[in-house]
């Protein structure tokens, strides 16, 4: 995974190279295409989480117990809401080949906590709600087929393992694709394990997508109508018009480093396939930021991020403080500011962690523009 975030840079011995971990994002972000919510009349955008970079909160949390009382109103009622719509929906549909069709997917009774309690979890996000769930329903119901050919009492003895086998194999696969949504377990183990969802084979695929857009629809409405951002980015919340710039600063450095050794080099491939695109998060191009691997910082004076937070030992905190092996003092603070994300160099953030220190900072930019 390459780092997404500042660095401080601090004196310590050269550690050994680990490699970082595949990131999927590294090969489908250059092919995402533009953003387009920030062309739509300002309260169009707004039902769909988009926020004008310094754009004001839609509410100042003066009265905090009128605050709270309101918070757990709209995440009651849209829970109910987003559930209740499903369930009339699917009441509402003809039989599937002649299978009748569910109340509901039991799984959705989880997502909903998600959607209307935890919004600004990347769990949350509508690439998580979607995919999640398709994923895991196409792999349970793959699955589940292989294992009908055995015969019936024997598919009865090992539904056991269908089921577990179904939820382990999805889980890899939103993992690798960065689509984990916890309540996407249970579809998968619903579809090996209960008999009427079972049944539906192959149709649980078009009613698992039709019960998230569903969901989707609802939390983009009331969440919104109460005042909240969702959802806070719809495909990942990395700057990629940043990404974009850093990329294309990083082929120049390397045109001209294959110029001085007298070889020439082709354009590269990298840069091209980004959009000059607005940020997925609806900010700056100083926000969120992406550093792709083997982009040198000191290649890139143009750009206008901040790149290095350095601290004087005065500023330091003493019990936040360490030694490396050459007796130096290292910083190990975690710096978010509105502008920016400061770690220390040895510090390797996972997806899960960058995306949460994006989330934060995000919220820092809205609490300021107050």
């Amino acid at each position: 995974m390459t780092q997404s975030i500042s660095k401080q840079h601090s004196k310590q011995l050269p550690s050994p190279k680990v490699k970082a971990p595949f990131d999927v994002d590294e090969y489908l972000n250059p092919f995402i295409p533009r953003n387009p919510l920030y062309l739509l009349p300002t309260w169009l955008s707004y039902w769909f989480g988009y926020r004008a970079p310094n754009s004001a909160p839609t509410h100042s949390p003066s009265n905090h117990a009128l605050h709270n009382l309101t918070l757990y109103a709209s995440i009651m009622i849209g829970t109910f809401c987003g559930l209740a719509i499903i369930e009339n929906v699917f009441l509402a549909l003809p039989p599937l080949s002649g299978h009748a069709v569910p109340i509901i997917v039991a799984s959705f009774g989880a997502a909903a906590v998600l959607e209307y309690n935890t919004i600004e979890s990347p769990l949350s996000q509508p690439r998580n709600l979607i995919f999640g769930h398709f994923l895991s329903a196409t792999v349970a119901v793959g699955i589940t087929k292989l294992f009908e050919h055995l015969p019936p009492n024997r598919f009865d003895e090992l539904r056991w393992l269908a089921g577990a086998l179904a939820v382990g194999v999805a889980s890899m696969l939103m993992s690798f694709t960065k689509t984990v949504h916890p309540p996407a377990g249970a579809t998968a183990l619903l579809a090996a394990t209960n008999v009427e969802i079972q049944v539906l084979g192959w149709w649980l695929l078009p009613l698992v997508l039709l019960a998230a857009s569903l969901m989707l629809a609802s939390a983009l409405i009331l969440n919104n109508a109460a005042g909240r951002r969702f959802p806070v980015y719809w495909w990942t919340p990395v700057d990629l018009k940043a990404l974009r710039a850093e990329r294309r600063q990083g082929s120049l450095a390397k045109q001209d480093q294959d110029a001085e050794k007298g070889t020439t080099s082709g354009p590269s491939s990298e840069g091209e396939g980004i959009s000059d695109a607005d940020t997925e998060a609806g900010s700056h191009v100083g926000d969120l930021r992406k550093v792709e691997t083997g982009v040198s910082r000191s290649s890139m004076p143009n750009l206008t991020m901040a790149r290095t937070t350095s601290y004087s030992a005065g500023s330091r905190v003493p019990h936040g403080q360490s030694h490396d092996q050459d007796g130096q003092e290292k910083d190990e603070r975690i710096v978010i500011t509105k502008d920016s994300i400061t770690v220390p160099d040895w510090f390797e953030a996972s997806d899960w962690e960058d995306e949460v220190l994006r989330i934060l900072m995000e919220r820092l930019r809205s609490r300021s523009s107050e």
